[in-house]
């Protein structure tokens, strides 16, 4: 197990995404323009209309996902995650009438009618994420 200590909490940034813009993209870029490198994932409500997400396959020693992409319409009923040195990782739950899908959000991901997501902002953070020998994406003390 890591441990890592933050001095706390900053500002809140509040954005809307409007039919078709990208998810990741948008909030990334969102972001960046207000100065913002590292933040987790407040609360998020909304629908999507395209999913491009990953998920694990296999239990083996190295990481092995498969690609899933998904278009029609969903209602989003959960975003999770952080950013670290302005790098996305987030995790969502959304559905539509008949199933539900669950996974790593990649970019491409698109929203339908609108999607309201809130960040906060992490202050007195210096954390990167690598990718092991594993092929995970882990978090570290930035050098």
């Amino acid at each position: 197990m890591n441990k890592f200590v933050t001095e706390g909490l900053g500002r809140t940034l509040v954005i809307e995404l409007d039919r078709g813009e990208k998810i990741v993209e948008g909030i990334c870029a969102a972001l960046e323009e207000a100065g913002i490198k590292n933040a987790i994932v407040g609360s998020v409500v909304g629908s999507v209309q395209k999913l491009v997400y990953h998920r694990p396959t296999d239990m083996g020693a190295a990481a092995a996902d498969e690609m899933v992409v998904v278009e029609q319409p969903m209602e989003i009923g959960s975003l999770t995650g952080s950013v670290f040195d302005g790098a996305a990782h987030f995790h969502f739950v959304a559905a539509d009438p008949t199933q539900t899908y669950c996974g790593h959000l990649e970019p491409g991901s698109e929203t339908m009618y609108l999607l309201e997501v809130t960040m906060v902002e992490i202050t007195g953070c210096n954390l990167e994420r690598r990718t092991t020998p594993e092929k995970v994406k882990k978090l570290f003390e930035k050098e």
